[in-house]
């Protein structure tokens, strides 16, 4: 399950299937204690206990694997997003002329977060809240009780126009801490100066206006938030009491009451959680529209690329081709052709579709921390044995290069040769279906190239490989597509 949707989709899956094993046992734990008092209580009862108190198991044991389950998976997904953010804003970072201090890439970091997080903290929510209310329907219709179901719905359709109005005035506070840091480094900064005009006092009474006013606003966003959260705490309270009335009117007995009443108390309790949710989804809309301001937005290109089972089709104003799943495509032409171009195109078309593309370029960063981490940042799930595998492979053993080498700032402590083959070994722990690499020889000897392309055709037997190459140092019979920019 590489393709991250579908790995967020079967978090959100396993997240709705463990709430509603919790609600299926809250509600069939209730119905059975209550049946079996009452059975308790009459002589010559004939109550079996067997198949409730097994489908009292199944539920439990069914709500611990799911949501340990569900754990596991949304936050593999929301990693992803956060890790996919993050490279996204680096690459584009990059190629753009700006530049970026401590506390603006801090801020990026953090709305990326944001944005990747919202998967478990709102979406998550939603989607659990709606398949259960329809679900505990449903069932209470299924029940006997229709019009108790029916008040259910009502009761999480108030909680969601609650939780509705609650964002009109939602904010992550972002823009107004921003403002108050800089206004106190202004302060702090100024201070002796204004100190020697006199006019310290009028600079401390500015400078706490703008915290009492900070101060303010975030009181005032949890006093909303309090407010909005109890009022959907007192729908729910209104809901139970007209759905037991309701219930009982039809003439429940005291087991089905029980059950009914729980059961609404689990979809209740999901339907509060859409408060929270609708929080969480404004400020990650926030922080996804600061991120897409922040950097100028990728040029169009007329280069358009898919990946099928037939492999990669890459297709230009006056060229096209298809590489087949284990094939080569070597791009070759003179400085300036634009083959490193055509290799950025190629990946930002393929970007948003279900292959997994992995571009090695020329102008690649090793951040600081040892060889092992740099890896661990394109798959974290690689472990140690397969890092000294791929070292191996690429030959950095026979430096003393192992998973614990330190790189240094930028990868300094490395030499050009070495950090390319980090570069590329990287690349290979994502297990890409295909990978492109600029310029994959360059400060490599021939034997030691010949080798690491051998041992990236070993590791990848069904990806597509795009190399860009001033000459090609793969056999001509082994070269699947040629392709010659002017």
């Amino acid at each position: 399950m590489r393709n991250p949707r579908l790995v967020s989709l079967a978090g959100l899956l396993l997240a709705v299937v463990a709430e509603s094993c919790s609600a299926g046992l809250v509600g069939l734990s209730g119905w059975f204690i209550a049946a079996s008092a009452v059975a308790g209580a009459g002589a010559y009862s004939a109550f079996s206990y067997l198949a409730p108190s097994g489908g009292v198991r199944a539920f439990a044991l069914g709500r611990i694997g799911t949501q340990h389950a569900s754990r596991v998976v949304l936050h593999s997904a929301a990693l992803r997003r956060i890790s996919a953010a993050r490279l996204r804003f680096y690459d584009r970072a990059g190629d753009s002329t700006g530049t970026w201090s401590g506390e603006s890439l801090d801020r990026v970091m953090a709305d990326a977060d944001t944005r990747g997080m919202a998967l478990i903290q709102a979406t998550t929510p939603v989607v659990v809240a709606i398949a259960l209310t329809a679900g505990g329907f449903v069932v209470i219709a299924l029940a006997g009780f229709p019009i108790a179901a029916a008040i259910v719905v009502v009761g999480a359709a108030v909680c969601a126009a609650l939780a509705v109005a609650g964002t009109r005035h939602a904010d992550d506070g972002s823009r107004t801490r921003g403002a108050l840091r800089a206004e106190l480094v202004t302060a702090v900064e100024a201070w002796t100066e204004m100190a020697s005009l006199g006019a310290a006092d009028q600079l401390a009474r500015r400078t706490l206006g703008r915290l009492d006013a900070f101060e303010s606003r975030r009181f005032g966003a949890a006093v909303t938030q309090a407010r909005i959260a109890g009022a959907a705490r007192a729908v729910t309270a209104v809901t139970l009491l007209l759905t037991v009335v309701s219930a009982a009117r039809s003439g429940a007995d005291v087991s089905a009451l029980v059950f009914v009443a729980l059961l609404a108390t689990g979809v209740m309790s999901n339907a509060e959680c859409l408060v929270p949710a609708a929080h969480a989804l404004v400020v990650s809309r926030q922080a996804g529209a600061r991120l897409d301001s922040v950097l100028p937005p990728v040029p169009a290109t007329t280069v358009r690329a898919t990946y099928d089972r037939r492999g990669l089709t890459v297709c230009g104003d006056t060229q096209a081709c298809t590489v087949p799943p284990g094939g080569t495509l070597i791009v070759t032409g003179a400085s300036g052709s634009g083959k490193t171009t055509l290799l950025n195109a190629v990946e930002a078309a393929l970007r948003p579709g279900p292959a997994v593309a992995t571009a090695v370029l020329a102008d690649d960063f090793l951040f600081s921390g040892s060889v092992a981490d740099n890896l661990r940042l394109a798959n974290p799930a690689v472990t140690d044995s397969e890092i000294t595998d791929l070292l191996a492979g690429m030959l950095l053993d026979r430096g003393g290069v192992a998973p614990g080498t330190r790189v240094g700032t930028g990868g300094r402590d490395l030499s050009g040769g070495e950090r390319r083959r980090v570069h590329i070994g990287r690349a290979l722990a994502t297990r890409p279906d295909v990978l492109l690499i600029d310029e994959p020889t360059t400060g490599l000897d021939a034997d030691i190239g010949a080798h690491v392309l051998a041992t990236v055709r070993r590791q990848l037997p069904q990806a597509v490989l795009v190399l860009a190459m001033h000459e090609s140092r793969i056999p001509k019979e082994k070269q699947d597509v040629l392709l010659r920019l002017c």
